[in-house]
């Protein structure tokens, strides 16, 4: 199977995270979403990750690439019975702070007289909203074993990081804490972004 990703994009991450967890092999293929005409071809959104199976089938979207190979792999499930809606909701907030801080970014890398101050406090704000709330989600995250809720929230905030900085730590000790322990991972480890 081809995973169409980017080493910098923190939904190809969650992906390639979960064929980790599941000892999934992947032939990945970095393509530049704003230039690949390949990529454009699979995807009419153009936008990644993009996973072709082996009989030609194309699927896209990080949701449905992680279901799928959850659905696929060995090993425990990601998306167990227990908890569903708390680590639905862990998720959420996790999907939306990588959602924010693409968005952050995206304003940012706008021409400097295109830039929109207002749209750039917004996404500060909502992304200081969401890591907040998750700082009191965390001992839940520390207690329970590794989900899809870990991996959005991981890769959420090592966007943010990565892309714009790390002052949510300044006010998110639990969340902190957490997420330093997580790096050990190796599905964590050997995914960091990188340009």
């Amino acid at each position: 199977m081809k995973l169409y990703s980017s080493p910098a994009t923190p939904f190809g991450r969650k992906a390639t995270i979960v064929a980790k967890e599941h000892g999934i092999a992947l032939d990945i293929v970095n393509v530049n979403p704003f230039e690949s005409e390949e990529l454009e071809r699979l995807n009419p959104a153009r936008l990644i990750p993009v996973l072709m199976m082996d009989d030609g089938t194309v699927l896209y979207d990080s949701h449905a690439i992680c279901a799928y190979f959850d659905e696929i792999g060995g090993g425990q499930t990601l998306y167990p019975e227990d908890d569903r809606f708390g680590w639905q909701r862990r998720a959420t907030l996790g999907t939306a702070l990588t959602e924010t801080s693409v968005q952050w970014l995206f304003q940012k890398r706008q021409p400097a007289d295109q830039q929109s101050v207002n749209l750039k406090t917004h996404f500060e704000k909502r992304a200081r909203r969401i890591a907040a709330a998750l700082d009191g989600e965390a001992d839940t995250l520390a207690a329970a074993p590794f989900r899809i809720d870990h991996i959005a929230v991981l890769c959420g905030l090592g966007h943010l990081e990565f892309r714009h900085d790390a002052s949510w730590r300044a006010v998110c000790p639990r969340l902190t804490a957490w997420y330093e322990d997580i790096q050990s991972r190796p599905s964590v480890a050997e995914t960091q972004p990188t340009d």
